[in-house]
């Protein structure tokens, strides 16, 4: 199938790419050991050989950046949030990466060639459900990071897999609507768009800085809050 041999193909190149990267003495030996650990990981999860290569990936994506980190004497705290431009098969995960903090952009309305032009001028992080993309020369060289995200996947999986190979960790939440900052209001300020039955239990609340959307802790963003949780994702230290 052609598909598949073309992301075996990417994926084969990206992991020579590491292996130069971590300094392997024989790269071709680090490169078998990754593919074998795919195939095992494939066999044991029940999954295609294509999405085990993909967390193979993304698990040393993670260490090559924790060893930048390291060998430039930063921690995670310190490195700066980088904007996740989502491809238009993305919405849900686009929400969710809302939901766990991140700087996303749902790019709905973008074709391949716009997206991957709006990402390096944002100096972004593209996201994409797209294998043809990964043969694109500016994403096989690097220049521009890409994480491959299968469409197989469900949400908080394909959540799961960018916080794994982008080693991010859960931020306070951003607008469900557009991604922007919200930031703490009087209540005083907004209580004309308060519905009433919440304004007599709630007194913390919140507005996009981008959209103007008003937010508050009720049980929607509870019940987002605990699957945050339940998915074991790593948070920012407060």
């Amino acid at each position: 199938m052609p598909g598949v041999r073309r992301i075996l193909k990417v994926c084969q190149q990206r992991f020579e790419q590491l292996a130069r990267h971590f300094g392997a003495r024989r790269p071709e030996r680090a490169v078998a050991l990754w593919m074998d650990q795919a195939r095992q990981l494939s066999q044991s999860r029940g999954i295609s050989l294509t999405e085990a290569l993909v967390w193979v990936d993304a698990r040393l994506q993670s260490r090559w950046h924790k060893f930048q980190r390291r060998r430039r004497g930063r921690s995670t705290s310190q490195s700066p949030a980088r904007k996740l431009f989502c491809d238009a098969g993305l919405g849900g995960l686009a929400r969710w990466l809302w939901a766990a903090g991140q700087p996303a952009v749902w790019c709905r309305d973008t074709d391949d060639t716009g997206l991957v032009r709006k990402a390096l001028q944002a100096g972004a992080v593209l996201l994409t459900t797209d294998g043809l993309l990964l043969e694109r020369r500016v994403i096989r060289t690097g220049r521009l990071p890409t994480v491959w995200v299968p469409p197989t996947l469900r949400v908080t999986e394909q959540l799961a897999l960018v916080f794994e190979q982008l080693d991010l960790q859960v931020q306070p939440p951003r607008c469900m609507r557009c991604g922007g900052r919200l930031r703490a209001v009087d209540k005083a300020a907004v209580v004309d768009r308060i519905p009433p039955r919440t304004a007599r239990w709630l007194e913390e609340y919140f507005l996009c800085e981008d959209c103007g959307g008003l937010f508050w802790k009720g049980t929607h963003w509870q019940r987002i809050a605990g699957q945050l949780r339940a998915l074991g994702l790593p948070r920012a230290a407060r």
